[in-house]
């Protein structure tokens, strides 16, 4: 019976076409082994290819985050060498921007801690800042500028990538949900989907926030969903320059809200009307290659699988955006995004194995962890020494304690 319902056999089926699941097919492959990857609808649908592509380095905290980071930068560059400069790989550091005296007061002391991490970082007046970015708001009085972050465009990555593992003989089914796994006795032995089964002798699940889908398999992973919303403006004049990071929500910036100066009111995100209590906002401001501005990032629909953006985050994105300047006010909105990201407590990926199957999951920032644990799950595959495997693994003490009352941005 199991073989009329067949769809195809390989030795390890991929569950997500997003950048996690597609840097971890294509390091299968490279190691010899016939993979399938399952994508319920086409390369970097969600998350992966719908964000501006930053790498943002100076905001990781120090310790499993910044290697991670750091990691994935690495490979980004040997992707490139790999897929040749098909993604717009772009290494022009980042700047975050402040609008106080009490925030520049705060990033002098940022700037103390990451130049301490090994980071190349500096605090700059707005004169110095303007001559880096063409594109920095007029509120901004100075900014602080680390060479280290850079750039991608994730949905070329996402393809080329994809033809990259096509052409190593992996094979791809897209539009094809996957329903399940497939289990013989206590033995993972595939996955079913809506257009049959896929046997394998190994299951990677790399759906993202999709992963909580697990939980009716009895496989609870300790993760939150959330929506992540980003505008996008028509363009205007490009300038290669560095990718931009403000003061208004430090969400993800775990490196500047551990710090023992770091006060929240001087960083508060904005809370538009109609908003939910537990409403975040990580503010970033970034052009493309084409030259269209993507504002961001809006956070809300904690637990929700509703991958629609919602009023309150679009009231959020303009307004913060306006309330910068005049001169954006005229732009045309051409999109309005949201993608699902499934979370951590500690903000780090789990890249693990859990009843049977291998799990790289968890991503807040795939697009720069996503090429590293692609690596990683990888070499747990094969045997092979990963000195990071044990600070993502699914028992961790990070991933054991409770949260506070606050939300755990």
């Amino acid at each position: 019976m199991d073989q009329l319902r067949a769809l195809d056999t390989a030795d390890i089926v991929v569950v997500g076409g997003g950048i996690v699941g597609l840097c971890t097919a294509f390091e299968l492959s490279k190691r010899g082994y016939d993979v399938i990857i399952a994508e319920q609808r086409f390369f970097a649908f969600g998350a992966s290819g719908r964000n501006s592509g930053a790498l943002w380095l100076q905001t990781r905290r120090s310790g499993t985050e910044l290697q991670l980071a750091r990691s994935g930068l690495e490979r980004y560059a040997e992707y490139e060498r790999e897929l040749g400069p098909t993604f717009e790989f772009r290494r022009h550091g980042g700047l975050f921007f402040y609008e106080t005296e009490e925030q520049k007061t705060v990033l002098k002391e940022y700037v103390e801690d990451r130049a301490a991490a090994g980071l190349d970082i500096s605090l700059l007046g707005a004169r110095e800042a303007r001559k880096h970015s063409p594109v920095l708001p007029e509120s901004a009085m100075g900014a602080v500028h680390c060479a280290d972050d850079a750039q991608i465009d994730a949905q070329a990555f996402a393809r080329g990538l994809g033809a990259a593992c096509l052409r190593r003989g992996v094979r791809v089914y897209e539009n094809t949900a996957v329903l399940g796994t497939l289990r013989r006795g206590d033995s993972v032995i595939g996955v079913r989907t809506v257009r049959g089964d896929i046997h394998a002798g190994g299951v990677v699940w790399a759906s993202g926030a999709w992963s909580v889908n697990l939980r009716s398999e009895g496989i609870d992973l300790p993760i939150e969903t959330s929506r992540v919303g980003q505008l996008v403006t028509q363009p205007i004049a490009y300038t290669p320059g560095p990718i931009l990071r403000g003061p208004r929500g430090v969400a993800w910036c775990g490196a500047l809200t551990d710090l023992t100066g770091y006060d929240p009111r001087f960083f508060a995100a904005p809370q538009p009307p109609g908003a939910d209590s537990d409403f975040g906002y990580d503010d970033t401001l970034v052009q493309n290659t084409e030259g269209a501005l993507v504002v961001g990032n809006s956070i809300d629909g904690t637990g929700s699988l509703n991958p629609h953006i919602s009023m309150s985050a679009t009231h959020a994105l303009i307004n913060t955006t306006l309330d910068r300047g005049t001169r954006r006010g005229e732009l045309g909105v051409t999109g309005l995004w949201a993608g699902l990201v499934g979370r951590t407590r500690d903000h780090l990926p789990i890249v693990d194995r859990v009843e049977g199957i291998y799990v790289n999951t968890g991503h807040s920032y795939g697009v720069a962890s996503g090429p590293a644990c692609g690596e990683i799950l990888a070499q747990l595959i094969v045997d092979e020494p990963s000195p990071l495997r044990a600070a993502l693994a699914v028992d961790r003490p990070g991933l054991q304690v409770a949260t506070s009352g606050a939300p755990s941005w």
